[in-house]
């Protein structure tokens, strides 16, 4: 499955208000930075806590994914697309054949929902990201 990702630089919230409003979609779900530190993290900054770090929202009829992001996202860089698929080996493969020439955003890791989450930009400077359904074994 390939999910639609979107990016901002703050303005998160006042996008999904915007695209719920336009495409009459039901409540995203949002997750904001300040919910989820990663192990060894230090609190990220104030300005960060209340950004989405990941939202959620079906908009007219397919499932699409939101964040903000620390580094405003420049001209045609706030589009994303994101290969979700079952294993960790088969996302592992993707990644690998799509960073061929392309640039390594964030190389494959493991996170607390997915035994693989990477990103990169091929060589035609689309950028993706690959998730793995299978969980971690912690």
């Amino acid at each position: 499955m390939i999910t639609p990702y979107l990016t901002f630089h703050g303005r998160c919230r006042e996008a999904l208000s915007f695209y719920q409003e336009v495409f009459q979609c039901e409540e995203p779900k949002i997750m904001p930075y300040g919910d989820y530190m990663p192990e060894g993290s230090l609190t990220p900054p104030e300005l960060l806590r209340d950004w989405v770090m990941h939202a959620e929202m079906v908009v007219n009829g397919t499932n699409m994914w939101f964040a903000d992001e620390a580094a405003a996202p420049g001209i045609g860089e706030n589009v994303k697309l994101t290969a979700i698929v079952s294993t960790g080996a088969e996302a592992a493969e993707i990644f690998e054949a799509l960073a061929q020439d392309g640039e390594v955003i964030l190389p494959p890791t493991e996170t607390f929902y997915s035994v693989l989450h990477a990103a990169v930009k091929d060589r035609f400077g689309l950028h993706w990201n690959v998730v793995a359904e299978e969980a971690p074994s912690k």
